[in-house]
């Protein structure tokens, strides 16, 4: 069975989806739709714009993207994927591989598993592909600093800049919870070790320490970049105050001057 996930756009409106997709629900809450399609094919939805489709001819994954874009915000114009093959062998062990799954029980829950560990994969390269292109402005904006001494970003990007970081380290805080270990393994030994082999391969909870370093970076940039835009507009209000002191002064003089000669 092949499972291949992909991450679509910013978030997925699974509200109005659930209205408008058919199938058989097996799982549903504010974060995630699980359907049944048949007897042997499932599909995931995420709202935080992951989808997942378990075996799934491709012309029917090609449709269900198509559909998809009408109830996703900001959708990436390339999708990012990853995908693994799950293979079935009863009373064998349970083995992780490159790019396979070997398992000695199949059933609803291990999909949704491998699911869910999927949607965590691709949901880090999005974030990550973020974190990276925030970085490529970063350094830019640093080159001119050490260079220059100076930013010559305007106030308005400046604040554009930091807006859209922070939008997207927003983001991941409120989606942390989707790393969390799922609530189904708990009380099942066998499930629990499918997720741990699954998140180990993917190495999920180190590309997710990576992605929040990587924000952290661009924060602690940015702080240091409000500090030269805040230096930079205290000396232009400084410049503005001498200017419009001097303008007094002037006055003063010619004012001085007019009633001397006035005499």
């Amino acid at each position: 069975m092949k499972i291949i996930a992909y991450h679509i756009g910013e978030a997925i409106n699974l509200k109005r989806l659930r209205e408008s997709y058919s199938g058989q629900v097996l799982v549903e809450n504010a974060s995630v739709l699980i359907y049944r399609v048949d007897d042997e094919q499932f599909a995931c939805f995420f709202d935080y714009g992951a989808v997942v489709f378990a075996n799934t001819p491709d012309v029917d994954i090609t449709k269900n993207l198509l559909l998809l874009e009408s109830f996703c915000e900001n959708p990436l114009a390339q999708k990012l994927s990853d995908d693994i093959e799950l293979i079935y062998k009863p009373k064998a062990d349970l083995e992780m591989h490159f790019d396979n799954l070997q398992v000695p029980v199949l059933n609803e829950k291990v999909i949704e598993i491998v699911m869910l560990n999927l949607a965590h994969s691709v949901a880090l390269d999005f974030y990550s592909q973020r974190g990276q292109t925030l970085l490529s402005e970063i350094r830019v904006l640093t080159g001119q600093l050490a260079e220059e001494g100076r930013i010559t970003i305007g106030r308005k990007n400046m604040l554009k800049f930091i807006g859209r970081s922070l939008n997207n380290k927003n983001r991941i805080v409120e989606n942390l919870f989707i790393f969390d270990t799922p609530d189904l393994v708990w009380d099942d030994e066998y499930l629990n070790a499918v997720h741990r082999a699954l998140a180990r391969n993917m190495e999920i909870q180190t590309r997710f320490r990576e992605v929040e370093f990587t924000f952290k970076v661009v924060e602690d940039n940015l702080a240091v970049y409000r500090e030269v835009n805040l230096h930079r507009e205290s000396n232009n209000l400084e410049r503005i105050i001498i200017a419009l002191i001097c303008i007094e002064v002037i006055d003063l003089f010619v004012t001085k001057a007019k009633d001397l000669f006035s005499f």
